[in-house]
């Protein structure tokens, strides 16, 4: 068992490497909604706005803004549309840094529809 948290992450990454691709596929999901979570709790911040003060701005509740800023929430893409506009970005997929082998379900015609991928806000 680790000691610090950076080699638990590395052991968690193994084990999902080891039970293959949606195992690799889900992790990638939860990594991605951290991710961007934590990207809105410092854009907000950047803004100098509370959690209230955004919640006037967009219409959403101060409670969610906080589960979301927590990465407690499943979010609509127009909630986070909302708190992105509102931060001065917008919405938008980018691609992933290293984009795993055959991740994700493929769509008949050949177009591969990937899980985890980035949405993340934008100026």
């Amino acid at each position: 068992m680790s000691t610090k948290f950076s080699e638990f992450l590395e052991e968690i990454e193994a084990e999902a490497r080891a039970e293959g691709p949606d195992a690799l596929a889900e992790l990638a999901a939860f990594d991605e909604r951290y991710r961007l979570a934590h990207e809105l709790m410092v854009r907000r911040r950047e803004a100098g706005l509370t959690q209230a003060q955004l919640a006037k701005l967009t219409g959403v509740g101060q409670a969610d803004i906080s589960r979301i800023e927590r990465g407690r929430a499943n979010p609509t893409v127009s909630t986070l549309a909302a708190v992105a506009h509102a931060l001065g970005y917008g919405l938008a997929l980018v691609p992933l840094k290293s984009p795993a082998a055959g991740a994700g379900p493929k769509r008949s015609g050949g177009t591969t529809a990937k899980r985890g991928s980035r949405a993340h806000a934008v100026a």
